[in-house]
């Protein structure tokens, strides 16, 4: 456990490398700095997918399907499954992974693999916005080769 010398060292030690980011300029160091607040855990509670007036909830029934996306400080994976084990009478599972980048509120994923193969070597730029231990992800996903074009809204819980 960390006494109070150590933790007040620990505060000014970090201010001090945000503003010194924040005053150089390296604008890389400040967005590697405010990625690690994404680092961790998250699970779907809930999804709406929007296309032109239609609104679809989505991947919201959690006694059927579960989903997850974790963050390390460059990198983000995905998963969503049926809980019935591909078993039941809609079988389900859809993950994937990339890289992306966040700047505290503009985020982007370049999605490099991803179980619907199609979808792999995209990028598609979304807005996060984090209250508490909940994230929101909102933005288009454009696809044109695909017939792809809607708007989705992902909040997620953050569980570790």
């Amino acid at each position: 456990m960390m006494n109070l010398k150590n933790h007040l060292l620990f505060v000014v030690s970090t201010s001090c490398l945000f503003f010194s980011c924040k005053g150089n300029g390296d604008k890389k160091e400040m967005y590697a700095l405010k990625s690690k607040s994404l680092a961790g855990t998250y699970k779907l509670i809930d999804s709406k997918t929007i296309k032109g007036k239609d609104t679809v909830t989505a991947f919201t029934d959690s006694s059927k399907t579960e989903m997850f996306k974790m963050f390390n400080d460059d990198h983000f994976s995905f998963f969503n499954h049926d809980k019935e084990k591909g078993k039941g009478k809609e079988p389900l599972f859809v993950a994937g992974g990339g890289t992306y980048s966040f700047d505290g509120v503009k985020y982007q994923e370049s999605l490099q693999y991803c179980s619907i193969r199609d979808w792999e070597r995209n990028t598609f730029d979304f807005q996060l916005k984090i209250k508490g231990d909940t994230l929101i992800q909102t933005g288009v996903e454009n696809l044109p080769e695909l017939g792809v074009h809607h708007t989705i809204v992902e909040t997620y819980l953050k569980v570790r």
